[in-house]
């Protein structure tokens, strides 16, 4: 079984190395060109899947999710935490956030379970790229590569995901590579949690959250 979920995590992460890839290459070839200094926005809205969609009891494997986000607000305006240092004269007004990854549990458990999806599940990999919309010059997207993050997911009546490293693994390139130390993600969903009824829940709304890089 620890074999069959090792060799599961791999046929994934594969293709979303070979996607950074080709993320970085872009970056580095020409425009828009990479931004420094800090983005820190809220997210306001987005919907996302998972597959196999939750119920109480689960099935034997993974949990495959994927989300989009909208951090432009309804109202417009900046993101007032962020502080673009180059190219100058830049600043954030929005952008969308997007990502695909698997959520592994532990050895004998079902990770669609409720409680174990909000609870022993590990976040095996997840590839998220980050979209700016800005005033000024326009800048290259944030690609941030999250591995083996332990227990991700909180939270109750609903479930909050929360992507951060440390304690877990991340690869950065594009805008916003320094400091190396800051990438963080955070959804506050609808996924009912731990508790739930009969499901499946295989999609979810986004509520609320922001992104960190």
């Amino acid at each position: 079984m620890k074999r069959r979920i090792v060799l599961t995590a791999l046929a994934f992460v594969v293709p979303l190395v070979f996607a950074v890839g080709v993320n970085v290459g872009q970056a580095v070839a020409g425009p828009p060109p990479k931004a420094t200094g800090i983005a820190n926005c809220r997210i306001f809205s987005g919907t996302g899947t998972l597959a196999p969609g939750l119920t109480p009891a689960g099935s034997p494997g993974g949990v495959i999710m994927h989300f989009t986000g909208s951090i432009s607000s309804p109202a417009g305006g900046l993101c007032p935490n962020s502080n673009v240092t180059s190219p100058p004269a830049t600043q954030i007004v929005g952008g969308t956030v997007t990502g695909t990854g698997i959520f592994l549990p532990p050895k004998g458990m079902n990770g669609s379970s409720c409680v174990n999806f909000d609870g022993p599940d590990a976040l095996g990999v997840l590839l998220e790229t980050i979209t700016w919309t800005t005033v000024g010059s326009p800048i290259a997207p944030t690609t941030v590569l999250y591995a083996l993050v332990p227990s991700p997911v909180s939270g109750a009546p609903t479930d909050t995901i929360t992507l951060a490293a440390p304690p877990g693994f991340a690869l950065k390139a594009g805008s916003f590579m320094a400091p190396s130390g800051t990438h963080t993600t955070q959804l506050q969903t609808d996924i009912p949690g731990p508790a739930c009824g009969p499901g499946p829940y295989s999609s979810f709304n986004i509520l609320g959250g922001f992104v960190l890089v």
